[in-house]
């Protein structure tokens, strides 16, 4: 063996390291399977030797690069892991490449080989900086509008990050309404950033299964700590925290207090990271009598999403309509005045971005009906 990688992060970092040619873990063990399912009884003869040695090199499969994606550990058999050791040692290896492994790989790998042949590297994640703070500060306003009082709030919140000794990720709790700009709030830090937003929708998991995921279970599981690693980027966002059981808020308190997170087969740094939970709490009083204090204070902000005034939902109107002139063309001109000051009166009734957009699309599709009929 000539080298041994192991890289911690997402797909896309890893791919940039790896050779233009190599076998990975999948083709391997498919073919490591077939020539077990083939082997020739070998007879020992009279001295008891046996001339064609099941242990010499060359009988070994060659491979020059080999490569272990993160989304295969899941497909192969557990024993295959657990025995990883054993599994390569069934190969000639030049160089091999291996992302985000379970400890059971990692600590087999240590064993094995010194700093001399096995490194050790992470996925280089941006973070908050000077640039990108002015430019939260000047466009937040373009993405989300309505918000002033909490791209303040989240500029204060996140300031610390600017200072490179602080390693401690930001927590930080959003409330209010659904469709006041929480969730684009976490897509636009993401996107400054530079990365693909990590984005967990915590309402979708029953309480079973919630369990499983968090703490860890069979390889072939999904879970928490293995789709962190797998993150590309910073910013994690934990939408609908206030789904979660309050009997698994213990699993986060790491993690939010220094930023690391373990479960059975995995272990995850969050240096530096942005963590957002979003959540539909009216006011604070609610979010600790539903959180409780334990979680509730380990929050480094806690930021409310005010409702839309009747000027912002005008601005969001006349963004959408711009929006759609192209896929409307045909129908622009049938907005008269008339149905204009309709729809405006109709929007000033809704109470969140969503509702505004889905009125809006009904009265372009209405018209876009009435055209073709019209034709007939």
């Amino acid at each position: 063996m000539n080298k041994v990688i192991i890289f911690y992060g997402s797909s896309r970092a890893f791919t940039e390291i790896l050779p233009n040619e190599y076998r990975n873990l999948t083709d391997v063990v498919m073919e490591l399977d077939k020539e077990s399912k083939n082997m020739i009884l070998h007879i020992p003869e009279m001295n008891g030797q046996n001339n064609d040695s099941l242990d010499k090199e060359d009988e070994k499969l060659q491979v020059e690069n080999f490569v272990v994606n993160s989304d295969e550990y899941s497909g192969v058999r557990e024993h295959v892991i657990i025995n990883f050791a054993n599994f390569i040692a069934k190969m000639n290896i030049k160089n091999m490449y291996i992302q985000n492994p379970p400890a059971s790989i990692s600590e087999q790998l240590h064993r094995i080989y010194d700093s001399s042949i096995l490194e050790v590297k992470q996925q280089n994640y941006k973070s908050i900086d000077k640039n990108s703070m002015i430019d939260f500060y000047k466009k937040y306003d373009e993405v989300i509008v309505g918000q002033t009082n909490a791209k303040m709030r989240i500029m204060q919140a996140i300031y610390p990050l600017l200072n490179d000794k602080q390693k401690k990720p930001v927590i930080l709790l959003f409330y209010g309404d659904s469709g006041l700009g929480k969730t684009e709030t976490a897509q636009y830090l993401s996107k400054l950033l530079s990365g693909v937003l990590f984005r967990k929708q915590f309402s979708m998991y029953q309480n079973n299964e919630f369990a499983t995921y968090l703490f860890g279970g069979n390889y072939y599981e999904g879970s928490f700590a293995k789709d962190l690693l797998d993150r590309d980027s910073n910013v994690i966002l934990l939408d609908e925290f206030d789904k979660s059981n309050s009997v698994f808020h213990s699993a986060f308190y790491q993690l939010f207090d220094e930023g690391i997170y373990e479960d059975r087969n995995y272990k995850v740094n969050l240096d530096r990271a942005i963590i957002i939970c979003t959540s539909n709490y009216k006011d604070e009083k609610e979010i600790k009598e539903n959180l409780g204090n334990a979680i509730y204070n380990r929050f480094d902000a806690v930021i409310r999403f005010d409702e839309l005034s009747n000027e912002s939902k005008e601005v969001i109107a006349k963004r959408y309509l711009e929006n759609l002139k192209k896929e409307y063309e045909d129908v622009m001109t049938d907005i008269d005045e008339d149905i204009y000051l309709r729809l405006m009166n109709t929007i000033g009734q809704c109470s969140n971005a969503r509702e505004i957009k889905r009125i809006i699309k009904d009265v372009f599709n209405a018209l876009a009906i009435r055209k073709i009929c019209e034709e007939q």
